[in-house]
C-alpha cells in the first residue's frame, strides 16, 4: 500500500480501508486524533447522501490507521495521475459532488489529493476535512507539499473561490504533468501562488483549446474576471468531452508558438524573481532609503532600480519598446517604468495608473473589470460592448528601426483606444449609458540608450 495514501489492509481476516495517521508522539495530537475519527466521512452517490464512519486504529508494520469498512476505489492523487482522458471522468465527478455538497449547505472549506476517495460504484468519499487537516500536520513536508498546498490557495477565505482554485490546479496538473505552483517549501509555494506570473496553457502545450487555457487561469487568479463556479467548470469539462482537448495546427504555427512561449517564460521568471525580492527585503529597503533620505545621497526612485533589478534585464532594444507599449493592455504600469529613465512617457505612465486603480475599483465592488484590453478585444473581432465596458490600450502595433547601437531609435506607429464618458459621444442624450471608447492613430519615434546593462528608453518624439 502508499507509504501516504489509504488503501486496503487486512485486519483479523477482514479487509478494511485503513488511512495512515503519520509520525508523531505527541499524546495531545494522538488524543485529538482518537476524538476526530469520530467524526464521520461524507460519501455521494447519485445525489444521495450517507455516512461512513471508522472502526478504530490498527498497528501495521509498525504504523498506525485510522479503518473502516472496506470500499473499493482509488485517491484523487491517483487519478490525477493518469492521462488527461482518464482523469477526466473522475474530475467530473468530483465537480458534481463538491456541486451537491454546495447546494446543501456543506460545502468544503478545502481539499487534499488524499482525502477524496473515488469508489468503484461511482461514489466518492470525502474524509472529514477537520481530521484530515491534523493528519497532514503530522505527514512529512514533500507530502503535504503534494496533496495540499500545491492545490489549496494561502488567501483565499471564500470557500467556492478556494474550491475553483483547486480544480483549476488539479486541471493544469492532468494537462500538464505537473502543478501550476511547485516548490521544495511551503513558503516558496505560497511566494509562487501569490506573486508568480503563469504562462498560458496553450502556449505551454501547443493547439490547447484557447477556452480552456483562459478558464484554467481565471480559476489560479490569473484575470480580470472572477474564477469559474462549480458549475461553470462542469460546462466546460463537458465540452472538452465532447469537442475534444486539441485543436489542429500547423508545424508552422506550433514552432510560432514555442518560441513566443521562450520569451514569455523569460520575462515572467525576471517578474517574479523581483516580486519576491521586495517582500523579502522591503525592512532592508525601508532602513536603507531612510539613511540614504538624511544624507541627500539618492532619490528613492533611484535606490529601487540600484536594489533590484529591471524586469527588462537581458532584452534587447526591440523587446524594451515593444514591452513598453504592449504593457498598456496589460495595465502593467511597473513594467513600464523599467523601460523608461528621466520621466520619458510619464504622461502615459499616468494615464495608465488611474486606468489601473478604476480596474480595481469595479473589480473591487463588482467582481469584473470594466476595462477590455485593446489586444483581447481585438482578437476577439471588436465585438460591441454594453455599458459599463470600455476599451483600453493599444492594437496594430508596428516598429520600424531607424538607427542601431550604440543609441537606437525606432519610429513606432499604432492604433491606441482610450475610453470616453457616454456624455460626450451622445451629447444630446438626457439617460448616460457608461463610458465608450475612442481611438487615436499615433506615430512617434523613440531614442534609446544603455543605463548600467539595461536598454531604456529616455525620449519620445512625436511625428
Amino acid at each position: 500500500m502508499n507509504t501516504g495514501l489509504g488503501g486496503r489492509l487486512l485486519r483479523e481476516d477482514t479487509e478494511v480501508l485503513a488511512i495512515p495517521v503519520g509520525v508523531s508522539r505527541n499524546k495531545f495530537v494522538l488524543t485529538k486524533i482518537a476524538e476526530l475519527r469520530k467524526l464521520p466521512a461524507q460519501i455521494i452517490r447519485d445525489g444521495e447522501f450517507t455516512e461512513w464512519r471508522f472502526d478504530g486504529v490498527l498497528k501495521h508494520e509498525g504504523r498506525l490507521y485510522l479503518h473502516g469498512p472496506y470500499l473499493g476505489g482509488i485517491f484523487l492523487e491517483e487519478a490525477i495521475r493518469k492521462s488527461f482522458t482518464a482523469a477526466l471522468p473522475y474530475l467530473s465527478r468530483l465537480i458534481r459532488a463538491l456541486g451537491a455538497l454546495e447546494r446543501r449547505g456543506r460545502i468544503l472549506e478545502f481539499i487534499q489529493t488524499d482525502s477524496v476517495y473515488f469508489l468503484e460504484d461511482g461514489g466518492i468519499l470525502f474524509l472529514p476535512p477537520a481530521l484530515m487537516r491534523e493528519l497532514r500536520s503530522m505527514h512529512p513536508e514533500p507530502y503535504k507539499l503534494r496533496v495540499y498546498e500545491s492545490i489549496n490557495h494561502p488567501d483565499i477565505e471564500d470557500p467556492e473561490k478556494s474550491l475553483s482554485f483547486s480544480v483549476a490546479a488539479l486541471l493544469y496538473r492532468t494537462i500538464l504533468g505537473r502543478y501550476p505552483f511547485e516548490a521544495d517549501r511551503e513558503e516558496e509555494i505560497h511566494n509562487l501562488v501569490r506573486h508568480a506570473r503563469l504562462l498560458p496553457l496553450s502556449l505551454i502545450e501547443p493547439g490547447l483549446r484557447e477556452d480552456l487555457s483562459r478558464e484554467i487561469l481565471r480559476g489560479l487568479n490569473r484575470g480580470q474576471d472572477p474564477a469559474p463556479s462549480l458549475a461553470q467548470w462542469q460546462e466546460i469539462l463537458t465540452r472538452c468531452k465532447q469537442e475534444g482537448l486539441y485543436r489542429d495546427i500547423t508545424e508552422i504555427e506550433r514552432e510560432q508558438i514555442r518560441r513566443k512561449a521562450q520569451v514569455e517564460l523569460r520575462k515572467i521568471d525576471q517578474g517574479y524573481r523581483r516580486k519576491v525580492f521586495w517582500q523579502r527585503h522591503w525592512k532592508t529597503v525601508v532602513i536603507v532609503s531612510a539613511v540614504l533620505v538624511a544624507a541627500g545621497a539618492l532619490a528613492g526612485s533611484l535606490l529601487k532600480t540600484v536594489l533590484a533589478p529591471r524586469e527588462t534585464r537581458g532584452y534587447t532594444p526591440r523587446e524594451v519598446v515593444e514591452t513598453y507599449y504592449r504593457s498598456m493592455n496589460d495595465l502593467n504600469h511597473t513594467m513600464m517604468e523599467d523601460c523608461v529613465v528621466e520621466g520619458a512617457g510619464k504622461e502615459t505612465i499616468r494615464e495608465v495608473v488611474n486606468i489601473y486603480v478604476l480596474s480595481r475599483v469595479s473589480l473591487g465592488y463588482e467582481g469584473r473589470s470594466h476595462i477590455t484590453p485593446a489586444d483581447a478585444w481585438d482578437a476577439q473581432g471588436r465585438p460591441e460592448l454594453t455599458a459599463p465596458q470600455t476599451v483600453y490600450g493599444i492594437t496594430d502595433l508596428e516598429l520600424q528601426q531607424e538607427r542601431g547601437e550604440p543609441e537606437p531609435v525606432f519610429r513606432v506607429r499604432y492604433t491606441k483606444w482610450i475610453p470616453e464618458p457616454a456624455e460626450e459621444l451622445q451629447p444630446n442624450s438626457s439617460e448616460a449609458t457608461g463610458p465608450g471608447f475612442t481611438s487615436l492613430e499615433i506615430n512617434e519615434r523613440v531614442f534609446l540608450r544603455l543605463d548600467r546593462k539595461d536598454w531604456v528608453i529616455y525620449r519620445f518624439e512625436p511625428l
